[in-house]
């Protein structure tokens, strides 16, 4: 038996994301769950943000921005950058998060998050009340010491990262589980 609910926003899990904006001498902090990866080749995601925030703006008027994945340990200062407006709150200097430079674009990446990507800004349009944000990733950092091999972006200790999860729907922060299986290879096993 199921229960039916009508059309609902849940979905999960989600990664928590710090998405930045700006320059170096000025930039916001919006807290997004709702990130996705769209293409391979090239890659990109898809991010959505609010018609009536102070972010969405920020990103059409400068046409990239970054996303930094939080961690566990950042948690509160994650949950405060999406209950402040950047209009009037200096999202870094409350939280104490770290502004680095970015490589390409104009806005930074966080220090203090892991896994930082890179984004210009491609397409985007309204549906519903909210923007939808395709980004180019055009620069990967990863924390060194979180790889095992430093050339392979795959060999993330994802157990020393602790990603910080949004369970859309519940309204709650977790962190992740034990692997389970091998992605790509499991399911042969149903290969007659």
């Amino acid at each position: 038996m199921k229960t039916t609910f009508g059309p609902k926003k849940i979905m999960f899990p989600c990664p928590t994301s710090l998405v930045v904006t700006g320059t170096m001498e000025q930039a916001n902090i919006v807290t997004i769950a709702w990130v996705s990866l769209l293409t391979s080749q090239p890659p990109t995601l898809g991010i959505s943000v609010g018609t009536k925030g102070y972010s969405g703006e920020a990103i059409k008027k400068n046409k990239d921005f970054t996303v930094n994945i939080a961690t566990v340990g950042i948690m509160t200062e994650a949950d405060f950058c999406g209950l402040r407006s950047g209009k009037d709150t200096d999202k870094f200097a409350e939280t104490g998060l770290t502004k680095m430079p970015s490589r390409i674009v104009q806005s930074p990446i966080i220090k203090e998050c892991p896994l930082n990507l890179e984004c210009k800004l491609t397409d985007w349009r309204i549906i519903g009340r909210t923007n939808h944000f395709v980004g180019e990733i055009v620069e990967t950092h990863a924390d060194t010491a979180l790889l095992g091999e430093t050339s392979d972006i795959g060999s993330i200790d994802i157990e020393a990262f602790d990603p910080l999860i949004y369970i859309g729907g519940v309204r709650e922060y977790r962190r992740l589980g034990e692997k389970t299986g091998d992605p790509y290879q499991i399911g042969n096993s149903l290969k007659k």
